[in-house]
C-alpha cells in the first residue's frame, strides 16, 4: 500500500512541475528585397543595400566568420534616417546593433540578411533579403 501511495505521489508531481515552463513565443520575420520597402506600424523601412558580406561561407574553414554591413533607411513621422546594421563580428570599436526603430510600444529589428553565402555563390549573390521583426516593447 505504502509503494503504491508513493508511486502516485511521484506521477501526480511529475505531472504539476512539467506544466511550469512556458514556451517563448516565435518571432515572425517580415521579408524586404534588396531596394524594397515595407511599413510596420507606420514606420517605414527601406533596404538600400549590402555595404559588406564577408560572411564566411558554408562548407568552408575561415579564420574569421566574417560579417554582413547592410545599409537601411528607416522614415517615422516624416523623417528619414539611414543606418548601418552588422550581422555577425565586429571589430574593435563597432558596435552590434539590429535595432532599426523604438518607440513606447514596440521596436523593429533585423534578424538576418539572407542568403547566406556558399563556397558555390560566393561574391555572387544579388538577391539578397533582409529579415526584421517587431517587437512588442513591455
Amino acid at each position: 500500500m505504502k509503494n503504491s501511495l508513493l508511486a502516485i505521489i511521484i506521477l501526480f508531481s511529475t505531472f504539476a512541475f512539467g506544466q511550469e515552463d512556458s514556451a517563448e513565443t516565435p518571432k515572425i520575420g517580415v521579408k524586404i528585397p534588396i531596394g524594397k520597402a515595407i511599413v510596420l506600424k507606420g514606420v517605414s523601412i527601406k533596404f538600400l543595400e549590402v555595404v559588406e558580406d564577408s560572411r564566411c561561407p558554408t562548407g568552408v574553414q575561415c579564420i574569421w566568420a566574417g560579417r554582413a554591413i547592410v545599409k537601411v533607411a528607416v522614415t517615422s513621422d516624416g523623417n528619414t534616417e539611414e543606418r548601418l546594421m552588422i550581422f555577425g563580428e565586429v571589430r574593435r570599436g563597432e558596435e552590434k546593433n539590429t535595432n532599426l526603430y523604438s518607440s513606447a510600444n514596440f521596436s523593429i529589428n533585423g534578424l538576418s540578411l539572407k542568403p547566406y553565402p556558399t563556397s558555390d555563390s560566393a561574391g555572387k549573390i544579388n538577391n539578397y533579403v533582409l529579415l526584421v521583426c517587431e517587437d512588442k516593447n513591455n
